[in-house]
């Protein structure tokens, strides 16, 4: 028994002093005392406690393993899916470059195809450039343009040549060949001008009576100039040069007017898809039959699906690449700001509230010039958004595209004529570039633009119905005091009709029809263009005013200059830059009356290349 208890002690003071060491506890066991059986201590054997937790019941003699383990199938997916996302990490590039060298052999196979379709089966072998193979060609050829100048031509050509042209353009000489060279130019450009209007108004002069309302235009915008004396005239005589060289391509060249016509029937087809939505939810009815269509309804919805589409285009950068190249051209040719330049550019397509949002970031650094460049512009032109409300009253398309992008010049360098820059711009055309859109997906880009469609359609619709209300208490009143001298159909109309006569026949309008632009002009000027461009096409349906006339008329009332618009722009302006809503209050009316006169210049190219019966249809 001794030797049993021995044996048995022995352990368990190894056991204790191993506790001991773990715990850091102080434990009363003398080791020496081991040896004798009187002063040992049976302690029960705590490390084994866990151990047996553990052991699971025997069961015909076999140990049951616990269920721990994971299925067997879903782990193995797992595993697969992990390792097929590492795999597409590490080979993104090659799976990318398959992609690529995948949609071009597609891309060109189908081109083959359309070829191959159209040899055999058009006998006259003539390529339709608007509608057929050759827009086809055409789109194809612009992708692999623009493929070939960002892969190509920017990461190698221009840094190869930056800095030999850089070195040049520092020399003296360079500075003194360049402006001679532009003085001359100018020059040639003024005398080739002369020479074209001589020949190309042979046996219609009173087209020339067009020339006399420009220069009575810009001799009023140099009297009313805020600074006259600090006019940069490079800015005003390049302006007036686009706008006529825009016009001459559009309107005098028939190629030109063909390319203008076959973009407006594109723009028109564009924008009758948003019927298809509209008829779903207005149904049929009220939006594809003429005779019981309703202009909220069928036009207004069109701006619905033009944001919606303005929206996606801005949140993958596709408009700042656009309006940034536009930018650059106006930047180099007018000597404008980048600022300037962009949001003019921006202003033909978006309109004067969304225009600015291109350039939010920076307006609070404009100066007071830049910011009254920004106004003019968009009093100055109309959005793409409305296109289709406008060619629904029956408006030529490509009237309305023409005088939009004539517009964008012209409106730049009549700023810069009304309020001069006399100090030093802070922006500079590197930082447009990091303009990206805010929102978190393409689906959120395009929710917010239909959302920002649904405010402009009834901004659109309470401007209309307010300010239209208005102009009838207005006219009433108009008639009631002529009616007690004994003057009857005396009106609020008429009185603007008599006003802007004189303006009409600057424009070269026949004298029997400028009662009746001049009461368009005066509709728009005191109501919105809507209702001006609805008028318009009642005339035309009823065959009241000539082909030329009708041109002048359409290009004259092309902008948003309007008192519901002055509302719109101090809004937006003061919205987006609080820090600048002074300026812009003390600058709208300037605007205003700027935007107009701008459209009147365009209305006067429009009148000097625009033949008397028209030209009929070329396309």
């Amino acid at each position: 028994m001794e030797d049993l208890d021995d044996s048995t002690s022995k352990p368990d003071s190894a056991r204790r002093r191993k506790i001991d060491s773990n715990n850091s506890t102080e434990m009363v066991a003398d080791t020496n005392d081991t040896d004798n059986p009187q002063h040992s201590v049976s302690i029960p054997d705590q490390t084994e406690e866990p151990r047996q937790a553990e052991v699971t019941p025997v069961n015909n003699g076999k140990a049951k393993q616990p269920h721990l383990e994971e299925p067997l199938f879903p782990g193995i997916i797992c595993t697969f899916r992990e390792n097929l996302v590492q795999m597409f990490k590490n080979q993104s590039y090659l799976i990318s470059q398959m992609i690529k060298y995948i949609l071009n052999v597609a891309l060109i196979a189908y081109l083959a195809a359309a070829v191959y379709h159209w040899n055999k089966t058009v006998s006259d072998k003539h390529i339709n450039w608007c509608n057929g193979l050759g827009i086809l060609l055409i789109i194809v050829g612009l992708l692999y343009w623009i493929l070939f100048y960002y892969k190509f031509i920017v990461p190698f050509i221009f840094p190869a040549f930056a800095p030999y042209i850089n070195s040049i353009a520092e020399t003296k000489i360079y500075k003194a060949v360049s402006r001679y060279l532009g003085e001359t130019l100018q020059l040639a450009c003024i005398i080739g001008f002369i020479i074209f209007v001589y020949y190309d108004t042979a046996g219609e002069r009173r087209r020339l009576l067009s020339l006399l309302g420009i220069a009575f235009f810009i001799i009023g915008g140099f009297l009313f100039s805020k600074h006259p004396t600090k006019v940069q005239w490079r800015s005003v005589f390049w302006g007036i040069a686009l706008q006529i060289a825009i016009g001459i391509l559009s309107i005098r060249w028939r190629a030109g007017r063909i390319v203008f016509e076959c973009i407006g029937s594109h723009v028109r087809t564009f924008l009758e898809f948003a019927y298809e939505g509209a008829a779903f939810i207005y149904t049929d009815d009220l939006v594809k039959n003429p005779k019981h269509a309703v202009f909220a309804f069928q036009a207004l919805s069109c701006i619905y699906f033009l944001s919606f589409v303005v929206q996606i285009l801005f949140y993958y950068g596709v408009l700042q690449r656009i309006f940034l190249k536009l930018g650059w051209v106006l930047q180099s040719t007018l000597g404008t700001t980048v600022i300037e330049s962009v949001n003019g550019c921006a202003s033909v397509f978006l309109g004067m509230t969304e225009a600015p949002i291109l350039v939010q970031p920076y307006l609070k650094d404009l100066t007071v010039s830049e910011l009254y460049a920004v106004m003019h512009s968009g009093f100055s032109t109309v959005a793409g958004t409305v296109f289709a409300a406008y060619i629904s009253f029956g408006i030529q398309p490509a009237h309305i595209i023409t005088a939009s992008i004539m517009a964008a010049p012209a409106a730049l360098s009549y700023a810069k004529l009304l309020y001069p820059e006399t100090e030093s711009s802070k922006t500079k055309v590197d930082n447009m570039r990091d303009l990206k859109s805010e929102e978190r997906s393409v689906i959120d880009a395009a929710c917010k633009g239909a959302i920002a469609g649904s405010e402009m359609v009834f901004g659109i619709i309470a401007s209309i119905i307010a300010v239209v209300s208005f102009i009838a208490f207005i006219d009433h009143i108009i008639i009631w005091l002529g009616l007690l001298v004994g003057f009857e159909g005396i009106s609020l109309q008429y009185i603007l009709s008599v006003v802007f006569v004189p303006l009409t026949l600057m424009m070269g309008v026949q004298p029997s029809e400028c009662h009746r632009v001049a009461e368009l002009i005066g509709i728009k000027t005191t109501v919105n263009e809507f209702l001006a461009y609805k008028q318009l096409g009642e005339y035309k349906n009823k065959h009241l005013l000539s082909p030329r006339s009708e041109a002048i008329a359409t290009f004259a009332l092309c902008s948003f200059a309007n008192p519901s618009s002055v509302g719109s722009m101090i809004a937006t302006l003061s919205v987006l830059c609080p820090s600048q809503r002074e300026n812009v209050t003390n600058l709208s009316i300037r605007a205003f009356i700027g935007g107009s006169i701008t459209c009147f210049i365009t209305a006067c190219i429009a009148g000097l290349l625009y033949p008397e019966e028209g030209f009929g249809t070329d396309f």
